[in-house]
């Protein structure tokens, strides 16, 4: 009886918990959201543009203005608060990038070594058909030509042995 009551108080302290955590974070994405609309229309769509290239840290594949993740929170306050300033986008993409590493963009940047990133799958997607047709028709040339006779060939043999089968029958 008294495991019981212990398990009952622990998942009632759990449930407050957590519902404790759950009206924090109601609170900051309102704050959020309210903050959003007292931005001008141009700063509006810099601050969706930054969210959308920030990567969530705690997600998989979702940007910052997707995520509802406590972090992902802060990094848009962050941007929020950056944009309110009057900041440029690469100079907001900058902080980021030199405080949490290159990771934290969605996508690799199209300039210097990060360059590949882009240049490979391209080369690979244009490349690749063509080498692919290429073996294939130079294994198919090498195929007909090993072990196997052109149908030419064998029906001129057979032609000769008929006509050489009709000669000894005519004898």
């Amino acid at each position: 009886m008294g495991s019981l009551i212990q398990f009952v108080r622990r998942l009632s302290c759990l449930c407050l918990l957590l519902s404790m955590g759950q009206s924090g974070f109601a609170q900051s994405t309102a704050s959020i959201a309210k903050e959003f609309e007292t931005l001008a229309p141009e700063q509006k769509i810099l601050f969706e543009e930054i969210s959308n290239d920030l990567r969530c840290p705690t997600c998989t594949g979702l940007s910052i203005l997707q995520s509802d993740a406590p972090f992902s929170l802060q990094i848009r306050q962050a941007v929020l608060d950056q944009v309110k300033t009057g900041k440029k986008k690469p100079e907001i993409i900058d902080f980021f990038t030199e405080r949490y590493g290159l990771w934290i963009l969605r996508e690799p940047p199209k300039k210097g070594f990060h360059f590949l990133a882009w240049l490979i799958p391209s080369l690979f997607l244009i490349l690749g058909p063509l080498l692919i047709w290429y073996f294939v028709w130079r294994k198919r040339q090498q195929v007909s030509t090993f072990g196997v006779r052109p149908t030419t060939e064998i029906l001129k043999e057979f032609e000769e042995k008929v006509n050489e089968q009709r000669k000894k029958a005519a004898t």
